[in-house]
């Protein structure tokens, strides 16, 4: 039976299963019993939890064999969720909360949602799973410069793997090139027609577009201010970060391939996209004659396996007194990139089954370092998962997506601290301040360089929702973002008809907002600062170690175990005594590295910012009648505002996939 019609079947059989609920509670007018409503939500509690169960395991068993028969169960197991929840919804909107407790009021808040016709519903759902299995089975093929052979590479390990070697700079142009025009140019068809089917669906949910909804599970209609503030705090720290590598660029590849006073070229920092930096700490350690904070030798010494890698981050744990992962999780997972001939989609991710006991990983691990903090980060989410299982089912979410980044991103910062890594014998490092500044810059490469990569990726996706940009211009524009604020360019001219660059990763053609990592550093350096203090530490924070911390591990067990119960300010006081989100303990950490990195750009004569070419100055006001076409494409009116704050919405209420968690890669 073809997906469409099983999905307009298992509709129908759900609607009449869940009539009940609707027959039980629906009197012909708005019910302010909130006993009913807890009885109500109970039920959906317990019958929503099941089927999205269901529909999580069809999502894994797809995304670890990508094949036509796993889709199409994905398919049914959605279709019945999603009619279980358009009927829960319905039901829910029959409720006068007025008088309701705040706990029932928020926990119909978000069942309060409105889904696309069922065509355009399944067309959304066609689009997304399209551009998934591009994204994910994707080959770069070209003729082996040394052998002649053809040779086929997958984003992971292969295009990973090379992207992270430093030297080779036609290989890296040949593979930024290769992955950007065989999987951009295929999503940018479906990507436009996404925008279009998301915009509507907000828009019926009484948002003025896409990324006004995004913003708005932050809780405030503030969430463009508040980071442009935060970003204006650190953005000299990253151009004395951008300028010191750009000199180490400059030494690696000489005056032809680098210029001292303008942007990065985006196929040479280190990974597909510039995102991450860390790959470049080989030729940007500050004292190389010192020993390296890079334990990855000492793992291929001490024949460390990627079990132990989960094993040893699982421990990191239990020490602080925190939840070991389930059984079952060392069963279930895929840890490793399967060698069965399986085509699996492989970027790193925690998964929650909502069953209160199945939590699994899912990652194409090797047994390098970084790794091994990717390894740390995802148990972040998976602890997260296990602290709030016990929440009802809208609850089960981070305080906001930023939370439930930082934590993991948290733990595997306090995990590679010179001072830990000492301690479980992986590094024999003395006390030493040139070691610590190689400590820093490696940590700056993979935080800082990330702060305006992960701002313009949701900023510029942000103008483009409202239908600020012009169709014929959208490429155009987004690498002019990416020159003036992140200060790199593209390596080849981009063909503005064909390419579309944002959606050749993971978050972007998968449905994820990037602002989480944006916010999440600054959290993760937040909540660093006082479990610092609850561990007793004294001395610079970034020697700071929460292993073996009970205390550091109860503090942070308290916020945890609140999940999305209440608003993110309300669990970001509970664990540091204060509602508003900081730079100052950011700041704070790489003060050292700060002063650092400007003695030794002054040193070498440095220019610290970049020149940008002048056909990149597109961010501008375009014409009035071009912005109106492209509104009027996405069917947006250029008139509308945004309304007034609203509770999040579920994330399984549109297209009820469940909130898995993306990290790094």
């Amino acid at each position: 039976m073809a997906a469409t019609s099983i999905l307009l079947s298992v509709a129908l059989l759900c609607c009449s299963l869940t009539s009940a609920i609707s027959v039980k509670f629906h009197g012909g007018r708005l019910n302010s019993n909130e006993d009913d409503a807890i009885a109500f939500l109970n039920e959906y509690n317990t019958e929503y939890g099941a089927l999205v169960n269901q529909y999580v395991i069809a999502s894994w068993n797809y995304e670890t064999n990508l094949t036509d028969e796993n889709a199409n169960a994905v398919a049914v197991a959605g279709g019945v969720a999603g009619a279980y929840y358009e009927e829960a919804s319905a039901t829910a909107s029959t409720f006068d909360t007025t008088n309701f407790s705040e706990d029932t009021k928020r926990q119909l808040s978000y069942l309060d949602s409105v889904s696309l016709e069922a065509a355009e519903s399944e067309e959304l759902y066609n689009i997304l799973s399209d551009m998934a299995n591009i994204y994910g089975t994707y080959q770069a093929c070209r003729s082996n410069p040394m052998t002649g052979v053809k040779e086929c590479m997958y984003l992971e390990p292969e295009l990973t793997e090379l992207m992270a070697q430093v030297g080779n700079y036609e290989d890296h142009l040949w593979a930024w090139q290769a992955w950007h025009n065989g999987v951009g140019r295929q999503l940018r068809p479906l990507y436009l027609r996404y925008v279009e089917l998301k915009n509507k669906e907000a828009q019926l949910n009484g948002y003025a577009d896409y990324g006004d909804q995004w913003r708005q599970k932050y809780e405030t209609t503030e969430m463009e201010t508040i980071v442009q503030d935060l970003y204006v705090q650190v953005e000299p720290l990253y151009k004395q970060l951008h300028a010191y590598i750009r000199r180490k660029l400059y030494d690696t590849y000489g005056p032809d391939k680098i210029d001292l006073r303008g942007p990065l070229p985006a196929h040479l920092l280190g990974d597909m996209w510039g995102r991450f930096w860390v790959n470049l700490n080989s030729i940007a350690i500050p004292f190389p004659e010192k020993p390296s904070t890079d334990p990855s030798p000492e793992m291929i010494r001490q024949n460390y396996t990627v079990e132990r890698m989960f094993q040893t981050g699982n421990q990191f744990y239990t020490s602080m007194g925190l939840l070991p992962v389930p059984d079952t999780f060392w069963n279930l997972s895929m840890l490793e990139k399967p060698t069965d001939g399986r085509e699996v989609a492989c970027h790193a991710t925690a998964w929650d089954f909502y069953d209160g006991k199945d939590f699994r990983i899912r990652m194409c691990t090797k047994v390098v370092f970084e790794d091994f903090q990717t390894v740390h980060h995802e148990l972040g989410h998976i602890q997260y998962y296990m602290q709030y299982a016990f929440q009802p089912l809208n609850f089960r979410d981070g305080a906001n997506d930023g939370f439930h980044e930082a934590v993991g991103e948290l733990m595997a910062m306090s995990f590679s601290t010179t001072k830990h890594l000492n301690a479980i014998g992986l590094l024999n490092v003395p006390d030493d301040p040139d070691v610590d500044m190689n400590f820093l810059l490696f940590q700056a490469l993979n935080t800082i360089s990330t702060l305006p990569f992960h701002l313009t990726q949701d900023t510029w996706r942000w103008s483009m929702f409202r239908g600020d940009i012009p169709l014929e211009e959208l490429n155009d524009n987004y690498w002019a973002e990416k020159a003036r604020v992140v200060g790199v360019a593209p390596p080849v001219g981009r063909d503005p008809a064909l390419d579309l660059d944002i959606t050749a990763i993971y978050h972007v053609c998968n449905d994820f907002d990037m602002i989480r990592y944006f916010m999440r550093t600054f959290y993760q350096y937040q909540f660093n600062e006082v479990l610092c203090q609850a561990a007793g530490h004294t001395g610079p924070l970034y020697k700071c170690d929460f292993y073996n911390s009970t205390a550091a591990g109860d503090a942070l067990a308290e916020m945890l175990k609140l999940g999305a119960s209440k608003p993110w300010q309300d669990a970001m006081e509970a664990l540091t005594g204060q509602r508003d989100i900081l730079a100052t303990p950011l700041l704070n950490y790489f003060e050292p590295l700060r002063a650092w990195l400007e003695a030794e750009n002054i040193k070498n004569g440095d220019y610290i910012g970049w020149d940008i070419p002048p056909k990149q100055l597109v961010n501008k006001e375009f014409a009035p009648h071009l912005k109106e076409k492209m509104q009027q494409k996405l069917g947006l009116s250029p008139a509308r505002e945004s309304p007034s704050p609203r509770l999040r919405k579920n994330r399984m209420s549109s297209d009820i996939r469940p909130a898995l968690h993306n990290v790094r890669l």
